[in-house]
């Protein structure tokens, strides 16, 4: 089973990245020369101030014995694959039943088309839907990422949760969200991490696209030795 099931994400991984290098074609070969953000734009902090936890978004008992932190840019085609595969068993089985808590935070990597869908996800989270939203994004990465203007089909992927789509398209070109973004990205670089997805579990620290179980295990263990200690 340990070995279908690695043949099948392996698979899934090239799939998933190879749709990743051809929307990084798309994107850079229809960004006009001005697009894309100053590496000035990004927030800046005190020397040694850590950006707070904050600006990611968390689901879960705040009380879980278990965090499980993601870092995650929205045209990583592992990120994708992590989203749709791994993550949705991952809210059921531990977050949604009290027993761990879990924060996505944007690590974006640099792609002017990323930074609109994180904003895009972020969007809907005022219409109490980050994580629909974040779900349809992630899984239809190669849809909306080789659109010059993706803000049409942010608001269709809206309509169709039943979210106001207008609402969506114009609070991301409004740009709302964009310097808490900007800000996950800089909590991510104090931290060390250099790629996505990257999890943190109670401060262990696990990069590349696990599967289900690998991470079911690191919780299973977390919650092992939460309860050892009570």
């Amino acid at each position: 089973m340990a070995n279908s099931q690695t043949r099948f994400y392996g698979v899934l991984a090239v799939i998933f990245v190879a749709g990743a290098a051809l929307i990084g074609y798309v994107v850079v070969k229809n960004q006009p020369a001005s697009a894309g953000l100053a590496e000035e734009a990004i927030p800046a902090l005190a020397s040694g101030e850590l950006v707070s936890e904050e600006v990611g978004v968390s689901r879960g008992n705040t009380e879980a014995a278990v965090v499980i932190e993601e870092y995650a840019d929205y045209q990583c085609g592992y990120c994708g694959m992590v989203a749709t595969l791994t993550i949705p068993q991952i809210l059921e089985n531990y977050v949604d039943t009290g027993k761990a808590r879990f924060v996505f935070h944007d690590f974006w990597l640099g792609s002017p088309v990323a930074l609109l869908g994180a904003q895009a996800a972020r969007c809907a989270g005022d219409q109490d839907a980050f994580w629909a939203m974040h779900k349809v994004l992630m899984s239809r990465q190669r849809e909306w990422g080789g659109e010059r203007d993706p803000g049409a089909k942010f608001r269709e992927y809206a309509e169709a949760l039943g979210l106001d789509g207008r609402a969506i398209e114009e609070c991301v070109d409004s740009g709302q969200y964009e310097q808490i973004v900007l800000s996950g990205r800089l909590r991510a670089q104090q931290l060390g991490l250099e790629s996505t997805p990257t999890f943190i579990v109670n401060g262990r620290r696990h990069v590349g696209a696990l599967g289900y179980d690998q991470l079911a295990a690191v919780v299973e263990e977390e919650l092992a030795k939460a309860a050892a200690t009570e």
